[in-house]
């Protein structure tokens, strides 16, 4: 008789090989999901999202399918139900793709519109847009996504064309820092860059959430005594930088007199406690374009990742 222990080892390996068929399509996917969102963190929490729901869903899927399409359906509808839900206006949209075709906008007004993009268009024509102009999916494979006949996909293709040609004003909104906030997170730094463990965790509350998924997760002060952190803290350098509008720290580890970008993470406090914790350790995607963003090279070799 099966135990849960040796459903969760066979879901693992099952995850291991679904994970080895889309790594063909992560980096796109990656990218889809920021610029229908706006920024690269809300980009990498529906990345993630999907990732998980792809995995999942997999039992209800009867039939042949095109791997890259079914990722960026599952993308396109979640994002889309998160806008009816929340109903919320997003106010910058960048995108960096060449697009050789002269039957489109040219690279200067696609570069221009899409800077505005989601407060032109609703949600839906923002992703056909986005699907058949930028990543050249057919008119078909776009009907199938968003549940619409393929002439009504190419009718809203038509309208947005014509309202993107009209340039927008860019607006760009950044958070400030929480002031309240500041002396916890400067201790914080303080205290992992002098590896001064018991310090860090005296600033976290009993019931702290330690998210550093896809890897893993924490739900108390003592899982992450015990789990994350039983053997210490790694000895690298930490800062604290504004990154794509967000406050985060960066972690660098030294190797052969050079930096290299280790972990990008933040913390939450509420009551002069840490309340969350979120690492972006594992976010091969997100980390491999904050490197770029940096100028500094990602560090591919850090156990238990190896992405060389």
């Amino acid at each position: 008789m099966n135990t849960i222990d040796d459903v969760i080892t066979e879901t693992r390996k099952i995850h291991m090989e679904f994970d080895s068929t889309i790594q063909p399509y992560k980096i796109d996917l990656w990218r889809y999901c920021k610029y229908i969102t706006g920024s690269p963190w809300e980009g990498e929490d529906l990345f993630q999202e999907t990732l998980l729901k792809a995995f999942t869903s997999l039992t209800q899927v009867w039939n042949a399918m095109d791997p890259k399409a079914y990722l960026f359906r599952i993308a396109t509808n979640n994002w889309i139900d998160h806008l009816r839900k929340q109903k919320k206006e997003l106010e910058y949209f960048a995108i960096e793709e060449d697009l050789s075709d002269e039957s489109k906008l040219s690279d200067f007004e696609i570069r221009e519109a899409l800077e505005s993009l989601l407060l032109n268009l609703t949600p839906k024509q923002a992703t056909i847009f986005l699907l058949l102009d930028v990543f050249s999916f057919t008119g078909t494979e776009v009907a199938s996504m968003t549940n619409m006949s393929e002439s009504a996909i190419y009718t809203s293709l038509h309208r947005s064309r014509k309202k993107l040609k009209t340039p927008i004003k860019k607006e760009v909104k950044i958070r400030e820092p929480e002031s309240s906030s500041e002396s916890i997170l400067d201790k914080y730094l303080v205290y992992f860059n002098t590896s001064d463990v018991e310090g860090l965790l005296n600033l976290m509350t009993e019931t702290v959430e330690y998210d550093v998924s896809p890897g893993f997760r924490e739900f108390s002060k003592q899982e992450v005594r015990n789990g994350s952190l039983r053997f210490g803290l790694p000895g690298h350098l930490g800062k604290r930088i504004m990154l794509w509008g967000k406050e985060v720290n960066i972690v660098l580890a030294k190797k052969d007199d050079i930096y290299e970008l280790h972990d990008i993470n933040y913390q939450e406090v509420f009551e002069d406690k840490i309340v969350f914790h979120k690492s972006y350790f594992f976010c091969k995607e997100l980390m491999s374009e904050a490197a770029k963003e940096l100028g500094i090279p990602l560090q591919l070799e850090k156990p238990p990742v190896d992405w060389r």
